[in-house]
């Protein structure tokens, strides 16, 4: 394998962000292995945010969209634009480590049946330097299973993913209606059809954080889409876990999201007393098969069905 080139193409998500873009773009350019090319997705950003984009003309390819339509959008039209064999994605706030994209690479060429590696990852607080960085790891022994990748604790972030492109395609990318949470959601398609989700334990990547902490906004925004991911995967839910298992998956996620919500939190984590979350799987559970890696054409026209 050549560590001056890969095949790799990055779908960067942009939105307002001038303030972080540099680092984001800086620490791709500071890759011991280059990619293929670098795709800024610009998502509506006001025009002052855009002109400063335009620094990044001769390196990048910067792809418009005329509306809004948050992380998830941008990745899928990213991904819909992308020539390599594989896409790794950076939110435009987050920093690579100089190795991420070589490190990887080489997973997946000793890890042939790998579908899609990510890693650990670093958060930290931009606005705070005094507060210490926290590793986040993301390790688990072998493929992530079903089970695992339905439970909010087996976290995938999009900044730590290397994905083969066909598989991604397959899985039509990332669905707009369960955002902010389009990953977690991404992560259950994933596992469930079969791919191979692996890790690597060492951190590759730089989580920006912001210390003032979720907005109560955010809170309800995240406890929605929960709820909508729950009901559109009911029966998976059903078949992994039984009934048990989508009240303990809501149960969950109401607690993780409504801690900083006054009253709420409070009547939650009482009713958490008389009904505590339970993972259990339920007797003859099966995984789904794991597919082999193949290379298949992507299909001409990407679009992600509502």
């Amino acid at each position: 394998m050549d560590c001056e080139k890969s095949d790799i193409s990055v779908v960067i998500a942009y939105h307002n962000r001038e303030q972080y873009i540099d680092e984001a773009i800086q620490s791709v350019l500071a890759q011991t292995l280059q990619p293929l090319e670098i795709i800024i997705v610009n998502d509506c950003s006001r025009e002052s945010s855009r002109r400063y984009l335009d620094r990044y003309a001769g390196a990048c390819t910067i792809i418009d969209l005329p509306v809004n339509g948050g992380p998830a959008t941008a990745r899928n039209e990213g991904i819909r634009r992308a020539r390599g064999e594989f896409i790794a994605f950076l939110d435009d706030d987050d920093i690579w480590l100089p190795e991420k994209l070589e490190r990887q690479f080489r997973y997946m060429a000793e890890h042939p049946r790998c579908h899609l590696v990510h890693g650990a990852l670093w958060a930290f607080y931009s606005d705070r330097p005094d507060r210490p960085d926290r590793l986040w790891t993301r390790d688990w022994p072998g493929p992530l299973a079903l089970p695992s990748a339905m439970r909010q604790e087996y976290s995938v972030t999009p900044s730590t993913i290397l994905i083969l492109a066909n598989v991604v395609r397959a899985l039509r990318g990332f669905d707009p209606r369960f955002s902010p949470a389009e990953d977690f959601e991404f992560r259950i398609r994933c596992a469930a059809a079969g791919y191979r989700i692996e890790s690597i334990p060492e951190p590759l990547v730089r989580y920006r954080q912001q210390s003032h902490g979720s907005l109560t906004e955010q809170n309800w925004r995240m406890i929605l889409a929960g709820l909508r991911l729950c009901w559109n995967h009911k029966a998976l839910y059903y078949r992994v876990y039984g009934v048990r298992g989508i009240v303990s998956f809501i149960l969950d996620r109401m607690e993780r999201w409504t801690r900083n919500v006054r009253y709420v939190g409070g009547a939650v984590r009482l009713l958490l007393r008389i009904i505590p979350v339970k993972w259990e799987v339920r007797p003859g559970y099966e995984e789904p098969v794991q597919r082999e890696v193949s290379p298949v054409a992507p299909p001409a026209g990407f679009v992600h069905e509502e």
